[in-house]
Formats: structure tokens, sequence, C-alpha cells
């Protein structure tokens, strides 16, 4: 499945990238929103035909069109909107010793990409603002980012000192898996390129789009009673294709806190307080199975009293992520060929103070 594993690999480094970088052209707000009726909760029954819809159309082969067809390409648009900021005071090394924390940070990426038998091909953009003295002073980025079959681009051209580099997925890949892990790691099973020629489910019992309705399975059935034991809240909207709206509650993070140990389980409450707390995702597809959009729309705002040892703040993050299907073109550069090419993914050099 290397045209499945194409598009998931460039959506992944789509939000790799989000995570450095920050808006100077605002795309406006709500952007992750679905259009829908989304007015009354949905039924354990109707979550579960939802989720067997999806099902369908994954073991069908129907989530990204006909792959069989000889002409098949299918496409991918992202966006990203946020912005952040924080304030407060970070307990020091030495006994009493505090320093006074701010930081400001507006994302804005947008990428698309086409991904087809013939061919693969992406282009984007990613811009960066920063402000505070986490960042040590202001900060503002911008690059461009290509990709085709064989090599992830990044232009930093505008940024003095930097340049225009190319990089093999395999590079990408084992920069990504070791993210966290302190350590640098290259995958030996991660093919260094994309085929675009290698039909998506090769070996499946459902090929050439065709899907099979069955019935819940158990996964499902846990699925949805894991969605009610962390307080989420689904609407369902089938009028045209269908629509899902997952809502997440604030209890719902306390909870998936104290689960991974970051809080106790009990007195969640005094360490983590939101004033404010909205945080929405959508997915839509089609009649006919195929993806038409999922994202995530949020406004948040939230004070953290960790003592006097880790210190205190109040932080807000809004915006949205968003992944559409896209049915345009995609222009890459003529001079890609000149691009130099490095073994590790560059990144944007630290402002001066």
């Amino acid at each position: 499945m290397k045209k499945l594993m194409a598009v998931l690999m460039s959506t992944a480094l789509f939000c790799s990238f989000a995570l450095f970088t920050a808006c100077s052209d605002k795309r406006g707000n709500g952007g992750g929103k679905l259009d829908g009726d989304f007015s009354t909760e949905a039924t354990d029954e109707e979550v579960a035909e939802a989720l067997t819809k999806f099902q369908n159309a994954v073991e069908g082969n129907t989530i990204v069109g006909d792959t069989e067809a000889d002409d098949w390409s299918f496409g991918f648009e992202s966006d990203a909107d946020i912005s952040f900021s924080m304030i407060g005071v970070e307990a020091g090394a030495g006994e009493g010793a505090q320093s006074d924390v701010n930081l400001n940070i507006d994302l804005d990426v947008g990428y698309k990409l086409i991904i087809g038998n013939s061919a693969v091909s992406g282009a984007g953009d990613l811009s960066l603002k920063g402000s505070g003295s986490a960042v040590g002073s202001n900060a503002d980025y911008s690059a461009k980012v290509y990709n085709d079959a064989d090599y992830f681009y990044v232009d930093m051209s505008s940024v003095p000192g930097m340049s225009k580099v190319k990089m093999t997925y395999e590079t990408v890949a084992g920069a990504l898996e070791s993210v966290g892990s302190g350590e640098s790691q290259t995958p030996t099973d991660t093919p260094a390129t994309m085929s675009a020629d290698v039909a998506p489910g090769a070996g499946s019992e459902n090929e050439g789009g065709q899907g099979t309705e069955t019935a819940p399975s158990s996964e499902i059935d846990e699925i949805v009673a894991g969605l009610k034991e962390v307080g989420c809240k689904v609407y369902i909207d089938d009028s045209d294709g269908l629509k899902v709206k997952l809502s997440v509650s604030e209890e719902t993070v306390d909870m998936i806190l104290a689960d991974i140990g970051l809080v106790p389980a009990e007195g969640a409450d005094a360490l983590i307080d939101f004033s404010v707390f909205s945080f929405d995702l959508y997915f839509a597809m089609t009649d006919d199975g195929v993806f038409s959009q999922i994202s995530a729309d949020f406004d948040i705002k939230v004070s953290v009293d960790l003592g006097d040892y880790l210190g205190k703040f109040d932080a807000a993050c809004s915006g949205y992520v968003c992944v559409k299907a896209y049915d345009g073109t995609v222009e890459l550069p003529d001079d890609l060929d000149k691009y130099t090419e490095v073994n590790e993914v560059p990144s944007f050099p630290t402002p001066s103070v």
C-alpha cells in the first residue's frame, strides 16, 4: 500500500512541520468546523453504525476512490491556523529562584498533495511568528515545502543563512521516529522513495474499490463504550454522506492526563483549571465511502499550578487543523534538481537576544 503510505507520510510531515511553524497570514477562525446538523447527540447504535460505514470504506478500499483505475489520483489539502500564548512564573534550579516566562506563537501551514498511479506531488508553505522570553527575541520565519515520489524539499532561502535542501523519505522518517527519543535513528525498513505504480490494497480481500457491508465488530463496540466512558459526545449528520462531530470535554482531558500519570486521579482540578474549553473533531465522507474531511477546531484557556517546584502558568490556544479532499492541481518549481541533498531535517535558526 505504498500510495496510502505516501499519503500518511505526507500528512505526518505536515503535522511535524506544523509543530515548528506559525502564522503570518491568518486564514480565519473556525476553519476546522464542518457544516451539518449536529443538534442532537447520537445514540450508541448510531455511533456504531457510523463507525461500521467507515470500517467498510477502509476495508473496501473506497476511502480514496477507485485506486484500480489507470488514471486514478486523489488530492488532499491541509491547512492549520493556531495561536498559542503563555505567561507565568517558572521555578528555577536554586531554592526560591524563579523566572518570568512569556510566549506568543502564531502558526500558519498550508499544503496540497496529489497522489496517483502516474505521479506524486505536493506543495505548501510554512511561516512562523513568535515573541517572548521563551524564544529569546522576536522570530519571523517562512519556508516553501514540496514533495515528489523521491524527495521532500524545503526552501528556506528567505531566512538569512539558510538555503534550498532536499531529503529522502528515509531521512525524514528517521527524524520523525527519533523525536522524543533523544537519538538519531534511520529505519532500515522504510523505502527511500514513494512508488506511484504499486496499487494500494494489493493482497486485500476487497480489491478494486468494492466494499462489503459488515456488522459492527467487537472493536467498534469497545470504541463506543470508550467514548462514553471518557465523556465524549458524538453527533452525526447522515443526510448527505456521513458527517461526524466528536466533542471532547475538559473532563475527558482530566481523565486522559490522569490515565497517563501526568496528574493524580484525585485533585486534577486543583492543578489544571480551564476557564474556556471547546475542542471538536470532525470527519466526513461521501455516500460512496470516499474521504471528504477530517479536522479539529478548538479554543482553550487554562491555568496550570505545578507548585513552587515547577511553577504556575496561564496558557491559551485556539485555531484549527484541517485536511480536506482536493480536486485541483499542484505546481512544482523548475529548480528542484538544484536543491542540495542533506541527511537531516533542517530547523530554523534560534533568534539572538
